[in-house]
């Protein structure tokens, strides 16, 4: 009895152990068949960073719709691309704010064409360089020589034809005066009468200015002797008077078209930004600069002569020669600089930017953009 009890609870035994296995097997196969039918429906999300930018081609160029574009814009496009992160532009009008704004909090970055100083170091961080330029002098073509009009403005100044006005009255004066003291004694050369006369002392008078000698006409009378002597004075003054006037005009208008250097830049019309270093060079050089705000105005001004020179950061003179025309750099690029990113001071923003600019710079990248934009 007991051995047949005993057979009898073997198959449910074995039963029972088969069917713990099967839910085990099927416990188990659950979350795989759950991870490989149910799709993930989660993302990863980027860092923004706000980078606060100033319009300055061509480094950072708005377009009418309000898109950015340029070498700085497009290199931050590559180094986002990069480290990993999305960009929040803060527009904003000079690179005193874009400092502003990142030293307060405002914006995480700024990039244009900044210039990396130690003054500026002091408040903000930089990245490694990103473009390196310098300062340079632009002028107009046109400078380059002297044109005839612009001899003709140079001669013809309001003291000029003061002169001129002088000699025609005194020549008028003088000669009808000759011709009415001596046409009445005895001087066969002052004898015709009216108009013909008064030619024939005006003639007179305009042989004496300029010393070439009148041949038979001279004055007999004490009196008109006098007149004489006093007219031959007049006249050398007049002529030496108006030769110095031309000369000085001539050098000035060759002066003017001889810009080479900032060193020549005294006494003119010069005018940069304000708040850049290229205000700070110039300052501290003696100059007083007229501030200007706008690339295309700063052209525009010079081009047509409403100022003799523009000084600025060297690449974007070079660009707005090779690409404006009318204008020319004058002299060597001056004071090298370097440019770079600012972010706040200590932020790890820093470290980030740094390292991928120098992987776009080892592999190229770099190279090809600035290319692209600057030959």
């Amino acid at each position: 009895m007991e051995l047949g009890s005993q057979i009898f609870r073997t198959p449910r035994v074995l039963l029972m152990g088969v069917m713990v296995g099967l839910v085990t097997v099927v416990a188990l196969s659950i979350p795989a068949a759950a991870q490989t039918a149910i799709p993930s429906t989660v993302t990863v999300t980027r860092p923004v960073v706000r980078v606060a930018v100033w319009a300055v081609p061509p480094f950072i160029e708005k377009s009418a719709d309000g898109r950015f574009s340029g070498f700085s814009i497009d290199l931050l496009r590559d180094i986002a691309d990069d480290a990993g992160f999305e960009v929040d532009y803060v527009e904003v009008d000079s690179v005193t704010a874009q400092l502003d704004v990142v030293r307060d909090g405002r914006a995480d970055a700024a990039i244009s064409a900044i210039s990396i100083t130690s003054g500026r170091e002091e408040t903000v961080d930089f990245s490694t360089s990103m473009f390196e330029s310098g300062i340079q002098v632009m002028v107009s073509s046109s400078a380059g020589g002297v044109s005839f009009t612009g001899i003709l403005a140079e001669i013809f100044t309001p003291i000029l034809l003061i002169l001129f006005g002088l000699i025609v009255a005194g020549t008028l004066l003088a000669g009808t005066f000759v011709w009415a003291l001596e046409r009445n004694h005895g001087n066969e050369h002052f004898t015709n009468p009216g108009v013909r006369g008064v030619f024939d002392g005006i003639w007179w008078a305009t042989v004496t200015l300029f010393t070439i000698g009148y041949g038979d006409m001279v004055p007999r009378r004490v009196l008109t002797r006098i007149v004489t002597m006093v007219w031959i004075f007049f006249g050398v003054l007049m002529v030496a008077a108006i030769t110095a006037q031309v000369t000085t005009s001539l050098t000035v208008e060759q002066l003017q078209s001889r810009i080479t250097s900032v060193s020549e830049l005294a006494g003119r019309e010069v005018i940069t930004y304000p708040g850049t270093t290229s205000w700070d060079y110039l300052r501290s050089n003696g100059l007083d600069p007229r501030p200007v705000e706008d690339i295309d105005l700063a052209y525009d001004e010079v081009r047509s002569g409403a100022a003799d020179a523009f000084v600025f950061d060297a690449s974007i003179i070079q660009w707005l020669v090779a690409n404006r025309g009318g204008v020319e750099a004058a002299g060597p690029v001056i004071q090298p600089e370097n440019y770079g990113i600012a972010v706040a001071e200590g932020s790890p923003l820093k470290e980030t930017i740094d390292r991928a600019l120098l992987r776009l710079r080892e592999d190229g990248t770099y190279e090809r953009l600035k290319r692209s934009y600057f030959g």
